[in-house]
């Protein structure tokens, strides 16, 4: 699915718009999942230069020849000599926005550069990312395809199960089986938790075997067409205690309950609530974030969680549900599935499993 230049600038207009909003004449990007956003490219190193009316791509010349010829906008060089020419010819443009998230070393080339051309800079905390939180059309497609890859990915897995086997062997059968599939790469390292090892969320795949009568939590994720794709499961084994089958049923009350709510409007606190109030008083096992945006980065925006107080969802908005209640060193139950925003209420991008 090819996507034209006209498709970028349509983006570039939405974020000028925002600038404008702002009150600044300009904005300068440099996150590279920024500029593959608005410019289609993927670049490891960049600058994308905004004004009110135009934008210029500054990279260096590892990137150059390609973007000449792919990038919607005017491309320069990458160099101080090359920014600052393209200042002094935006003469009426005098304050300029940057990502706060800025190295550093980065924020004080730019000052350089800037100031010599009496122009200032203002600092704005993540300015791209409600404009890439709503996915337009064939941003849904891609992460539908990507969704897709995993559960077969998944579907996989469940096959490898066997008594022996090392977490990190299957998560190497899983990297192979999804990179043969077309699989770009893994949204992150693969997380194969057994036993007592998935009371840590974030479990790094190790030694650890396979045993008869024990609980598996697959947490896995592939990058597709340049979208990435997260999904949670828990099987078990054989049998397990009482304690961890409760654990499960709990955590799958909260999901449901979340679930029904996600609809355009709902705000991201009280889904978050809601969820906590269906786990009881296992609540407190419950160490994370219900879910995260879920785009051209695994963790995007809007964290949904009860401290985002004032945002709600918005149709085309793609987030992780993922409860999840943690008995150190007996065991953990977390359930993800990718939920779409529709006009109406939600599309959930996985089926439902049961553990056995």
């Amino acid at each position: 699915m090819m996507r034209s230049k006209s498709y970028f600038k349509k983006r570039i207009l939405k974020f000028q718009k925002f600038i404008s909003s702002k009150k600044l004449d300009g904005f300068i990007l440099e996150n590279p999942t920024d500029l593959a956003y608005f410019t289609g490219l993927k670049l490891s190193r960049g600058r994308l230069l905004i004004s009110q009316t135009s934008a210029f791509l500054f990279v260096d010349g590892r990137y150059f020849t390609k973007a000449k010829k792919e990038s919607p906008y005017p491309v320069k060089k990458l160099g101080e000599k090359e920014l600052e020419n393209v200042l002094k010819s935006w003469k009426t443009a005098t304050v300029f926005g940057f990502d706060t998230a800025l190295c550093v070393a980065a924020y004080k080339t730019l000052k350089s550069s800037f100031s010599q051309n009496e122009k200032k800079l203002k600092g704005l905390d993540q300015p791209t990312f409600a404009i890439r939180a709503v996915k337009d059309d064939k941003e849904l497609a891609y992460l539908k395809e990507s969704a897709a890859l995993l559960w077969k990915g998944f579907s996989y897995l469940r096959k490898k199960l066997r008594v022996g086997i090392s977490e990190i062997e299957l998560a190497r059968e899983f990297e192979f089986y999804v990179k043969k599939k077309g699989a770009e790469a893994l949204s992150f390292p693969p997380i194969m938790a057994f036993g007592e090892n998935s009371a840590l969320p974030h479990h790094h795949s190790g030694s650890r075997k396979l045993k008869k009568n024990e609980m598996v939590l697959i947490d896995v994720g592939v990058v597709l067409n340049g979208y990435a794709s997260d999904m949670t499961r828990v099987i078990f084994f054989g049998t397990v205690s009482k304690k961890i089958e409760e654990l499960f049923h709990v955590v799958k009350k909260a999901h449901r309950a979340a679930l029904e709510q996600c609809r355009p409007g709902i705000s991201i606190a009280s889904l978050d609530k809601i969820a906590r109030s269906a786990m009881g008083s296992k609540e407190k096992y419950f160490v994370h974030a219900l879910g995260h945006g879920i785009g051209l980065d695994v963790h995007e925006y809007p964290r949904i969680s009860s401290d985002l107080l004032h945002r709600k969802l918005e149709q085309g908005m793609v987030i992780t549900i993922e409860p999840g209640l943690y008995l150190p060193e007996v065991g953990g139950i977390r359930y993800e599935d990718m939920i779409v925003i529709t006009k109406t209420g939600c599309q959930n991008l996985f089926k439902e499993t049961q553990p056995h």
